[in-house]
């Protein structure tokens, strides 16, 4: 036996109009180059800003005005001040602590400490190899275990000179606007996906990706819920369809609407506006009206309905008016019948004879075809059928006992039938 599940064809949105995610494509690599090219530039400008040091900071170029120190006393004393050493020691007196490199200074005094430079604040001097240290000050840590090894060659390990501070490097321009433009490509294809879901959901076009409860076209009270189970085998007879519980049988892909006004209300019933769709509804409901055991009923019926929820997919009719010719129709279909069964015992009657008064040659596969389909319903005990018969039909405000048990198993999945 296939198995049903209660279901959306169509979950994440890819089967429909996926082509207009790839023509998003072009748009987004020219938003993220406007980005890169045009906005870049003036962002990097505040970059730079946030991200120099200040003048006389810790790790700051050291300018003329800061003095030289040649003892600890002087950086007790001085607060913030520069130091004079060789290349050799800034490339070989080294220590790596984590991520940091610290570098082991002799000062003039003959003292030995250790300091944390950034390098890129370096300034040369007009002695070759020999530079002057970024501004720098004396301060108070615990000393790492990596510069510990060295504690007999230091005047102190409390304290070390600190002359990186707060610097981060600088990207420069093209790298900085490049990284923008990268980082802008990926958050304008996330928004603009998250933008496609919203807009395609709150239209119709497919359902929620992972809420699924929160559908549009789900039933919002236990009417439409039986109404939607009354066409539920026309809504498990075509590709383009995707079943029960929807109300309209489908979502709004371009496709199904076009199908939907165009041939099935539009050629097949002659149907162009509400009023052609309300007049033919009447028609096929107050016929059977106030009469039990008239011919074909279920076949009638059942299409009223069905041609309800084509009219509200098309925008022909809105909730309210959906729900209020639902109950009438629905009040007739349960005036007619006694169950399920007898209902679908006349639906299918009446399928059979008009694919014969058509001239069908294939009228006995078509109709075993859809009496197969409501075996497969009526056997999930979360089908359509498991709607109880003889459910309160009123729009006003609306009983929702039925479809919040249906709804409560429902998951968006493709169907197998």
């Amino acid at each position: 036996m296939a198995r049903y599940q209660i279901s959306n064809k169509n979950i994440y949105g890819f089967k429909t109009n996926v082509y207009q995610m790839f023509l998003l494509i072009p748009v987004i690599m020219l938003l993220a180059l406007c980005v890169e090219f045009v906005l870049g530039p003036v962002l990097y400008r505040f970059y730079v800003k946030n991200t120099t040091l200040e003048e006389g900071a810790a790790g700051h170029e050291a300018g003329a005005d800061v003095p030289v120190a040649e003892s600890i006393e002087d950086m007790e004393r001085l607060g913030t001040f520069t130091l004079i050493t060789s290349g050799t020691v800034l490339k070989y007196d080294t220590v790596r602590a984590g991520e940091s490199i610290y570098y082991r200074l002799k000062l003039p005094s003959g003292e030995k400490v250790i300091a944390h430079i950034n390098k890129k604040a370096l300034k040369e001097t007009d002695e070759v190899g020999i530079y002057r240290l970024p501004t720098g000050v004396w301060r108070e840590w615990e000393a790492p275990k990596e510069v510990m090894v060295y504690e007999k060659f230091l005047a102190v390990t409390d304290h070390y000179v600190d002359m990186y501070g707060d610097y981060v490097p600088v990207q420069s321009e093209s790298g900085y606007t490049r990284t923008l433009g990268g980082a802008a490509s990926a958050w304008i294809y996330v928004i603009v996906v998250v933008l496609y879901r919203v807009i395609g959901v709150r239209r119709w076009r497919f359902a929620p990706a992972f809420l699924w409860k929160r559908d549009p076209l789900l039933p919002r009270n236990d009417l439409e819920c039986w109404c939607a189970s009354t066409f539920a085998i026309w809504a498990h007879s075509f590709p383009m369809l995707e079943g029960w519980p929807l109300v309209t049988g489908a979502h709004a892909s371009r496709k199904v609407v076009s199908n939907f006004r165009n041939v099935a209300l539009g050629e097949q019933w002659d149907i162009k506006n509400r009023q052609d769709g309300l007049d033919t509804v009447h028609e096929l409901t107050q016929k059977h009206a106030g009469t039990l055991g008239t011919l074909y009923a279920g076949w009638d019926l059942c299409r009223a309905t069905q041609l309800l929820g084509m009219m509200y997919l098309v925008k022909m009719i809105d909730r309210e008016e959906l729900d209020r010719e639902f109950c009438a129709a629905g009040k007739v279909i349960q005036q007619q019948f006694h169950s399920w069964d007898e209902m679908v015992e006349s639906y299918l009657d009446g399928y059979r004879a008009w694919l014969e008064r058509i001239k069908n040659p294939d009228a006995a596969a078509y109709t075993q075809r859809r009496r197969y389909i409501f075996e497969q319903l009526k056997a999930n005990a979360d089908g359509p059928y498991s709607v109880p018969w003889r459910t309160e039909l009123t729009w006003v405000p609306g009983e929702r006992e039925v479809v919040k048990r249906v709804l409560l198993r429902y998951r968006a999945k493709e169907t197998n039938l």
